[in-house]
């Protein structure tokens, strides 16, 4: 694979730093032996995000998520961002990257317009937060408070390391749950009226031995703000997402 798209717009200087990324292995997960997972997984990884940068070249300020991309992004979060966002330009009106929340002062992930509901994007990865689940969901919901501030939004949460896989079969961890009890339990107290929802985002490679390939799948499991709090019907959000699996609650 030449990733051509990826050359094209992150440079070839981007590229060779995810290789030598990749051949540390320190995307490995906890607990697995770096020496038992081929590198092809990671490589399938950077296959995917030169298939979709391409779906993102006529999205509003695809040039300024360009920028930022280079100089503080790694594949997986790239991965993240792009898959993610990817979901919303199927079915959305409008999807325009990077946008300024003029009453905020902050830049958001993106501005997502479907119907008459109009409202941002965030995107936080939990391994890159410390602390307790309590503490987590407390900072998630501060971020998301004072990025969306004048508008509404809804927070992608990156949760790739609240699975395992047993028997081939993926299931989630007991934190994995904790995790959407205690964001439910902050919507039904009634705080944060900003924030729509959070869509708990799970990205895996999964290898069909028939064809001998991998392929990047992707789970969202969303928490969104009841509606006898001002929030959307979880028919809104299905009807703007297409993933893999969609859990329901």
């Amino acid at each position: 694979m030449n990733y051509p798209s990826i050359k094209k717009y992150l440079g070839e200087n981007w590229l060779k730093k995810q290789f030598e990324e990749i051949d540390k292995k320190d995307w490995v997960k906890e607990g697995i032996p770096k020496d038992k997972v081929s590198n092809d997984i990671a490589f399938s990884v950077l296959e995917k995000i030169d298939e979709v940068i391409v779906k993102f070249e006529n999205i509003k300020n695809f040039s300024k998520w360009i920028e930022e991309a280079k100089t503080s992004k790694n594949f997986e979060d790239c991965l993240f961002e792009l898959m993610a966002l990817e979901n919303l330009l199927l079915k959305s009106d409008l999807v325009e990257l990077k946008p300024d929340n003029s009453v905020s002062g902050f830049v958001l992930e993106a501005l997502v317009k479907k119907g008459e509901v109009n409202f941002f994007l965030e995107m936080t990865k939990l391994k890159s937060m410390e602390g307790s689940t309590q503490n987590k969901v407390e900072k998630l919901f501060g971020k998301a408070r004072n990025k969306f501030r004048g508008l509404q939004g809804v927070h992608f949460i990156g949760v790739f390391n609240f699975f395992e896989f047993e028997d081939d079969i993926m299931k989630p961890l007991p934190k994995f749950n904790l995790l959407k009890r205690m964001i439910n339990s902050r919507f039904e107290r009634g705080s944060n009226s900003s924030i729509l929802a959070f869509v708990l985002v799970n990205i895996y490679v999964a290898y069909n031995p028939k064809l001998n390939k991998t392929f990047v799948q992707k789970r969202f499991d969303i928490v969104n703000k009841p509606e006898n709090r001002g929030g959307l019907p979880l028919s809104f959000f299905e009807s703007i997402f297409d993933v893999n699996e969609f859990i329901e609650e």
